[in-house]
């Protein structure tokens, strides 16, 4: 793996988790509802069961009209 990518990977990932708990924590004092946090991860976990095929086939299509062979194993990198 590229070391600036780690790093720049780790610093983002940090930053995020940082302000994703203090936004989430600010949430949940307002509203007094654990429920958000509940909803907030089915949310991504809903976005993420949608996005995922749609971008695998896309990647599919994509390597079909470039006349790979698709049924085929490659490497995982």
């Amino acid at each position: 793996m590229n070391f600036e990518f780690g790093v720049a990977c780790t610093i983002f990932s940090s930053v995020g988790s940082f302000f994703g708990t203090i936004l989430i924590q600010k949430l949940l004092d307002k509203y007094k509802r654990f429920s958000i946090l509940v909803l907030i991860l089915g949310g991504v976990l809903g976005v993420s069961t949608i996005m995922i095929p749609i971008h695998t086939l896309i990647n599919i299509i994509k390597d079909v009209q470039e006349g790979k062979n698709i049924w085929t194993f490659s490497k995982p990198c």
